[in-house]
Parts: C-alpha cells; sequence; structure tokens
C-alpha cells in the first residue's frame, strides 16, 4: 500500500474517530505552539500571542531554591531544554516526495535582572539528521541538502526603562502578524533586531522595532531582510510600529506596519470581541486586514493588494465551532517571506492569499479532558479557495483538508511530553494545479531545569 493511501485511509479513521468535535481557524504558525484550548476565550489572535508571556515552572525545584539565597540574577535565571523529533513526508503530483526525521531541539536560558535594569539570554538550537535521502530534500527539517546544522539563534540584552518598557536587542524571537518564529519544524525563525516594547501601559501593548538579519527555519546563517525576500547582495532591512489595545477584558483591537525598506509596506489590523453567554458557551467574532504595497526603489516590483478576512467561533464544553473566510485583492498575491501569514486561512499547505482569491473554511476542535481523558486534544481544518479562470493573476482552485492530533502529558515522570500527529490533503483543480498528501509526526519534551 503506498504512502498516499495510507495517509488518507488514517485521515478517514481520525475523522470517524473525532466527527463530534468541530473545527478550530487559527493562522497554522499559531497552532504549533500549544494544543489547542476549550474555549474560544482561550484562543489566541496574531497580536495577542505577539506579546503572550508564559510562565513555566522549575522542573527541578530544589535545584531552584538553592539559588533562592542569591542575587537576582542568578536566583532568577531560567534554564529550559526543548528535545524535539520530527518526521516529515510530503507527496506532491508532478514533483520529488520530501521526507526526512530530525532529533534535536533547544538549549535556552535567561538571568534575571541585574540592579533590576539589565538582563541577558541566549538560545542554542539543533536538528540533526536521523534520515533523508538526497533525492527527497526540501522538507526544512534540515539545511539543503539534508545537512544537520546547529545554531546560536538567541543572544540578546533587555534594558529595563521603566516599569513595563523594555529594550531588546541582537538576536531574539519576534512572534507578530508576517513577521515570527514560524516554529513549525525543527529550528523557529529568530532576527537580530533592535525593539522597544511596552505591555499593559493603559491596557496597551506595543512595540518599535528594526530588523537587520533573519535566520530562518533551515539555515545557520542571519541574512538581511531583503536577501530572505530573494534579492541576493542586497542589504535592507524591516522597521516596524505596532499596538494592541484592551478596551475590555473581552474586547480589544491592534495595528502594526511593517516597512520592508526598498521592497513594500504591510499594514496589518484586527479587532475581536469575546462574548460569555453562561459558564459553558462563549462566542467569539474577529475580523482582520492587511493592505500591502511596493515601495521605495521596488526591488520586487511594483503592485499593490489587500485581503481581509472574518471569523466566527462558538464554544461548547470542550468543542470550538468556526467558520471563516478571507478575500483577496486581484493585483497581486500577498508577501510573507519573513514568518507565517496571519490569515485565518493559513493551514498547513496553503494561505489561500492568492491574487483574486475567495477563501472559506470550517474547523473543528474538541478537548477531550472534558470527557475525563486529559491531555488529549483534535483539530480539523477544510478550506476551499476560488481564484480567477483567466488573466495575468489565473491559478487553479484549491481546497485543502487538514487534521491534527495532539497528546499532551500532564503528570508523572513524562510531564512535558507532547506528542503530535498531522495529516494534510490539498487538490488543485486546473491547469498547472498539484495535488499533495502531507504527514508528519512531532514529539516535544520540555524540561524547565531552571
Amino acid at each position: 500500500m503506498s504512502i498516499k493511501k495510507i495517509i488518507a485511509l488514517l485521515a478517514v479513521a481520525a475523522w470517524f474517530l473525532f466527527m463530534e468535535t468541530v473545527f478550530a481557524a487559527q493562522p497554522d504558525y499559531l497552532t504549533q505552539e500549544r494544543p489547542v484550548p476549550g474555549s474560544v476565550k482561550d484562543l489566541r489572535e496574531p497580536l495577542s500571542e505577539a506579546f503572550f508571556e508564559e510562565e513555566i515552572p522549575s522542573f527541578f525545584p530544589r535545584l531552584k531554591q538553592k539559588l533562592e539565597s542569591m542575587p537576582s540574577f542568578w536566583r532568577n535565571s531560567s534554564l529550559a531544554l526543548n528535545v524535539r523529533s520530527y518526521y516529515y513526508y510530503k507527496d506532491t503530483t508532478n514533483t520529488r516526495d520530501n521526507e526526512a526525521w530530525t532529533l534535536g531541539g533547544s538549549l535556552d536560558y535567561e538571568s534575571g535582572w541585574w540592579k533590576d535594569r539589565l538582563k541577558i539570554g541566549a538560545a542554542v538550537y539543533t536538528s540533526q539528521k536521523l534520515y533523508g535521502p538526497q533525492d527527497k530534500d526540501g522538507t526544512l527539517l534540515l539545511k539543503p541538502g539534508q545537512e544537520s546544522f546547529t545554531v546560536l539563534g538567541q543572544a540578546y540584552l533587555k534594558g529595563r526603562i521603566a516599569e513595563g518598557i523594555n529594550l531588546h536587542l541582537f538576536r531574539q524571537t519576534l512572534n507578530l502578524p508576517y513577521v515570527n518564529k514560524q516554529d513549525n519544524r525543527m529550528v523557529p525563525s529568530t532576527f537580530e533586531a533592535y525593539s522597544l516594547e511596552g505591555r499593559s501601559i493603559y491596557n496597551t501593548d506595543f512595540i518599535l522595532s528594526h530588523i537587520t538579519k533573519m535566520k530562518t527555519r533551515n539555515s545557520s546563517k542571519f541574512r538581511y531582510i531583503s536577501e530572505v525576500a530573494g534579492f541576493s547582495g542586497t542589504d535592507r532591512g524591516l522597521s516596524l510600529a505596532g499596538a494592541r489595545h484592551s478596551i475590555s477584558k473581552d474586547i480589544n483591537i491592534g495595528a502594526i506596519t511593517l516597512y520592508a525598506w526598498d521592497l513594500w509596506n504591510t499594514i496589518y489590523a484586527e479587532g475581536n470581541n469575546v462574548w460569555e453567554l453562561s459558564d459553558q458557551v462563549a462566542i467569539r467574532l474577529s475580523g482582520q486586514f492587511t493592505a500591502q504595497q511596493s515601495v521605495g526603489e521596488e526591488l520586487d516590483g511594483d503592485f499593490s493588494t489587500h485581503v481581509f478576512g472574518g471569523k466566527a467561533a462558538l464554544s461548547y464544553r470542550g468543542v470550538i465551532l468556526n467558520f471563516a473566510f478571507s478575500s483577496t485583492g486581484n493585483d497581486s498575491d500577498i508577501r510573507s517571506p519573513f514568518g507565517g501569514y496571519p490569515g485565518y486561512l493559513s493551514l498547513m499547505e496553503k494561505d489561500f492569499d492568492r491574487a483574486g482569491e475567495d477563501a472559506w473554511l470550517l474547523g473543528v476542535s474538541y478537548d477531550f479532558s472534558f470527557l475525563g481523558i486529559n491531555g488529549l486534544s483534535a483539530f480539523a481544518n477544510y478550506a476551499r479557495g476560488d481564484t480567477p479562470d483567466s488573466g495575468k493573476t489565473a491559478s487553479p482552485d484549491q481546497e485543502e483538508f487538514d487534521l491534527t492530533v495532539d497528546y499532551h502529558f500532564k503528570k508523572g515522570p513524562l510531564k512535558g511530553f507532547w506528542l503530535r500527529f498531522r495529516s494534510a490533503h490539498v487538490n488543485q483543480d486546473g491547469p498547472g494545479g498539484r495535488d499533495i498528501d502531507n504527514f508528519r509526526i512531532i514529539l516535544n519534551y520540555d524540561v524547565p531545569i531552571l
């Protein structure tokens, strides 16, 4: 039996197993951070994710206790180990397959504050090949040529200017719309950037940043932003400014502008509102808009385009039902080479942001803790996109079905162990269309040492 048939059978079987669940629509790069929640109240959108910080308890509390008598710089240090193994297989019509299996992860250190003003941090990432035929390159788990690699992905200094306002300098992660770590392979994207960040200032979070270089997911080299966009020998960077304001506990709005010098300017805005109808029932409405156009020397040509989308979500006792739509301008595709696309229809394989594309999505998720199975969750998405049949922006219509099943150990010696199964099927209709079957197995084991 072929891999393609096996994937199809697994997807069908899992669909019947989880047919009582409902779909969850979040940009795919956000689904990499954690399993799906049980309520729309806990969903995080592209701009809310940008300012979220999660505290992880120490895996070795006695070791942490020994530091209690030391200065804050050492007492409040954190050291976290992530062990990751990733199997990836992709079968695409009329092109070569992509396949690899890797082992690696990261070691992440951050100090406490020195004199309440400065702290340092660093993170080392590695991806080592367990299996990877040369003729099946292209998984993005390894460097081109199926080569293992290790990289100092983060090395930064943080400075506290005032309460809630910090500088964040040099190699760091960002998790913004269009500029983010897109951590859906072995190693995340990181940036050489110089940022001013504010949190909870009159219910507002903000960021100002200038990015010079970026390390992509399958590289150990930091390159200028314009080179990452595909223009070798150039040295342009990207400047951005964004903010998110909470009108109330359940209503927030935000916007960000990202100016890639001599390439394009991207303006993104979103709004979110949650209504709690009862302790078990909640509704979430969200909307987003992107405008993108060429600027300066227009290294990528003269263009102007946009995309707008909306999402409605309903949750009840661990079930979340979503409907989302988007419509992209006729002039050009949306560009997103610096991270995952923040659209509601960004799935495992396709973003549904091609020129003239009108698309819709149904999504389902379920948290099985409501049935007494703690740690088990699943979500599925189906999306359909229609594009022009003729003209310069003509492209095949397409549909995609994704299924993800997660099991996250909540207690015992395997606490922090996360097993994830993912599959995707893409069908494209029309000249030049390509069908895709994608299958992934990911194992994560988080060990917060300090």
